[in-house]
């Protein structure tokens, strides 16, 4: 019964099988060896575990490429006709992995090449970005031309995608839209502050279809960060306008206003206010000129006054001083906590100038006016004697 059972199997088990089993043993002991010897002369002290993975996806490519060699190859007779479709199939499953796995280590090792020469985190991020989509792009092409090649008539193959796309995807393709301008125009870049919608924060991320950033504002006083992350899709991007905190020049105008009463002497109140905010101004004197004189060369502006100024209204309750003045963008709350400090210790020890607000007053003309409008009539100086 056992030797009918063996001829049996012997029977169903082609001959082209049996080779293609010893031809795929032979092939998977070669490769455990060969990466046994150069696990041993190639791994990377630094990053040992990494090298390992790399080497052995390596290697199992190899090992899966030549395993389909062997059983299409050997096979083909017993399979027949669709022995070239299946080939052809994993031929180029493989191929594609292939292909993937080494543009995925060259990507790798020049994202850690370039990051180590980047000084700040969002000359890293940007590496890291642009590292990540040169890959992307490079493997999308690739397999491209690894699938399409049996395609006759391409043209017509991707009018129709196309408009299959086009169709279905709008919001996608508007999103896509926004990251192209991003990449055109530039009108932001990560660690700029910027503004659409009414929704302020510091660009941290850019996708292909969203923008991510650290919300700014809201019930926070002075653009000061939430803490909370704040994330766009970039067809907002087309349909809103944009503005931008730093681009260019990272500086931003101020104002900081202040009332005094009518008996203050309100102008040496503006000259105290100017001295204070002179202090900060010519800490930044320098870099605003620099910046200054960059956006001239490429916009067509035109900043003459530069240093703090001044602007006197009347208002109900007093006299308005309104200080403006440059300020870091993201230094405007510490900017102005300093010169309110100054001004407020300056002004309460002023014998002269009084801070105005809201009260009420009862106001006598026919003593306090002027004698024009009803009050009481200027005193003479007494006559003076002759000297004899």
């Amino acid at each position: 019964m056992v030797l009918a059972i063996w001829q049996n199997i012997a029977g169903w088990w082609p001959k082209e099988a049996s080779q293609a089993v010893l031809w795929s043993i032979l092939t998977i002991l070669a490769a455990v060896l060969v990466y046994l010897v150069l696990s041993r002369k190639i791994v990377s002290a630094e990053s040992p575990r990494r090298t390992r993975h790399l080497l052995g996806l390596s290697i199992l490519f190899v090992v899966l490429f030549a395993l389909v060699r062997i059983w299409t190859g050997t096979m083909s007779p017993v399979i027949g006709g669709a022995g070239g479709r299946i080939r052809m199939i994993i031929e180029k499953s493989l191929w594609t992995v292939g292909i993937g796995a080494v543009i995925y280590i060259l990507t790798t090792a020049a994202r850690h090449g370039l990051t180590r020469g980047a000084s700040t985190i969002e000359e890293r991020h940007k590496i890291r970005r642009m590292t990540s989509w040169i890959g992307i792009g490079i493997f999308v092409i690739a397999a491209g031309f690894i699938w399409v090649s049996g395609i006759q008539d391409l043209g017509l193959f991707m009018g129709i995608v196309g408009a299959g796309l086009a169709m279905s995807l709008q919001e996608t393709l508007l999103c896509i839209a926004g990251w192209l301008l991003l990449l055109v125009r530039r009108p932001f870049n990560i660690g700029d502050r910027i503004e659409i919608d009414n929704k302020v924060g510091d660009v941290i991320d850019i996708s292909v279809f969203q923008t991510s950033m650290i919300e700014v504002g809201n019930w926070v006083e002075a653009e000061q960060s939430t803490g909370r992350m704040l994330i766009i899709p970039n067809s907002m991007l087309i349909r809103y306008p944009i503005y931008n905190y730093s681009k260019g020049f990272p500086f931003i105008w101020n104002e900081l206003s202040v009332v005094v009463t009518f008996e203050s002497d309100w102008q040496e109140a503006e000259k105290l206010m100017l001295e204070k905010a002179e202090i900060e101004a010519d800490k930044i004197e320098s870099e605003v000129k620099r910046r200054i004189e960059q956006m001239q060369a490429r916009y067509a502006i035109r900043y003459k006054h530069l240093r703090p100024t001044v602007y006197t209204t009347i208002v109900d309750s007093g006299v308005k001083l309104t200080l403006r003045y440059i300020s870091p963008v993201r230094q405007r709350r510490a900017t102005a906590h300093r010169i309110s400090r100054n001004i407020l210790q300056t002004f309460l020890t002023h014998p002269r100038i009084d801070f105005a607000y809201p009260t009420t007053r009862i106001f006598r003309n026919p003593e306090e006016g002027k004698p024009g409008t009803g009050g009481p009539a200027e005193k003479q100086a007494p006559p003076t004697q002759p000297y004899n």
